[in-house]
């Protein structure tokens, strides 16, 4: 079972940062914008994808073991993009941003 919270935190890691957007050299959209996370800290994002994942699949869990390897990837990676963005909203909303 120990494996199936390191799966979900490395596809809930992979999920936090979808849809993945390169920078572009000429200025114009991509990228991270600046105040989406806190300085010095590069990873917030992910990291917190990763325990979403985890959350869930501990939450579920006999139910995630009966959906297999696709369903616990499908799980992970959208419970990693809703925590990540939820968390980065609220954060937002609190600073007023």
């Amino acid at each position: 079972m120990l494996s199936h919270y390191i799966f979900a935190f490395i596809v809930g890691w992979c999920g936090s940062e979808w849809p993945i957007r390169f920078p572009i050299p000429r200025g114009g959209g991509g990228g991270v914008e600046p105040g989406d996370w806190p300085p010095n800290c590069p990873m917030c994002g992910q990291v917190i994808g990763g325990i979403a994942a985890v959350v869930l699949v501990a939450a579920l869990g006999s139910s995630i073991e009966s959906t297999g390897l696709f369903g616990l990837v499908t799980m992970s990676f959208f419970a990693g993009k809703f925590g990540s963005s939820f968390l980065g909203g609220m954060r937002k909303l609190m600073t007023g941003s």
